[in-house]
């Protein structure tokens, strides 16, 4: 036991201190925790939206018969190659789901000045993100809305 003033004031600044740094210590590993939590949820998300944005680009720039989700442009026979960012809306018809682990395809819409469709595929609930691309619609300058979810 100290039996000086001096003494006691010495350890009490020493407790303060030390109070001070544990608080210090204590906010710093929270904010970590905090920062960690937010960069998952970040990559979680980077994921949802990279899947999404390349069935959009596959749908405007390649041709599948067996799905058209996975390319619905239009095929110039003279030249034996696809037209990418031309779409028919004839090819919409055969539009089938895909499933990748937890992730799939909601629905594809589209728009123009003049007209405006939706087509579901899944009727599901989930975290969705939409992706936009442009595209010729039947000649037409429009926007292709794809709707992917996890």
């Amino acid at each position: 036991m100290i039996t000086t003033s001096k003494g006691l004031i010495f350890s009490m600044d020493a407790l303060v201190a030390f109070i001070i740094v544990l608080s210090m210590l204590l906010i710093f590993v929270l904010t970590i925790n905090n920062n960690g939590n937010n960069l998952t949820q970040n990559v979680g998300h980077f994921f949802l939206e990279e899947k999404v944005m390349l069935i959009a680009d596959s749908l405007v720039k390649n041709h599948n018969e067996e799905n058209n989700l996975l390319g619905s442009a239009t095929i110039d026979l003279e030249k034996k190659r696809v037209k990418s960012n031309e779409l028919n809306l004839a090819n919409f018809n055969n539009l089938k789901s895909i499933k990748q682990d937890d992730f799939f395809i909601k629905s594809v819409s589209y728009k123009t000045n003049f007209k405006k469709e939706k087509w579901i595929i899944e009727n599901k609930i989930g975290e969705c993100l939409i992706v936009k691309r442009f595209a010729l619609i039947d000649g037409v300058k429009g926007i292709i809305f794809v709707e992917g979810c996890k």
